[in-house]
């Protein structure tokens, strides 16, 4: 069973120009970290806020904090990317025994260049459709 803890790693508040002691907004990043994997996850996002004074918005960064990872999906969404890591395909091992790819005859009869019979067929197409090309463009003039 995963045991999963969140730290809040990003609280970048953003203040008013002209009143530098009221936030409006703040940077919120939160890692989650599952114990017994040791996979991680980050979200972060800025989030906009009433204007009030910044030290009555931080005595309740708790409360906010919790209401913001759980009214909008973080929870769900942090557990779901670490979920997701531990499912992720891994490297095979290098220690195996892999194909002696030197050995091997990749391309074989595609090592030559196409003929100059062949060069010569696609050109003789090749004027057909600028003729109908040139038709085009006089009837446009």
């Amino acid at each position: 069973m995963a045991n999963i803890s969140y730290n809040v790693t990003r609280w970048d508040v953003s203040c008013e120009s002209s009143a530098p002691d009221k936030i409006c907004s703040v940077v919120l990043g939160i890692t989650a970290t599952d114990s017994e994997s040791g996979k991680s996850a980050y979200k972060d996002e800025r989030i906009s806020v009433p204007c009030q004074p910044l030290d009555e918005f931080e005595a309740g960064a708790e409360a906010f904090i919790e209401g913001v990872l759980g009214s909008q999906g973080w929870y769900l969404e942090l557990q779901t990317r670490i979920a997701n890591q531990m499912t992720a395909p891994v490297a095979a091992s290098e220690d195996r025994t892999k194909p002696d790819f030197s050995s091997m005859t990749i391309g074989d009869g595609y090592q030559d260049l196409p003929s100059e019979e062949s060069a010569e067929e696609s050109t003789e197409e090749a004027p057909a459709e600028e003729e109908s090309s040139e038709e085009e463009e006089s009837s446009s003039e």
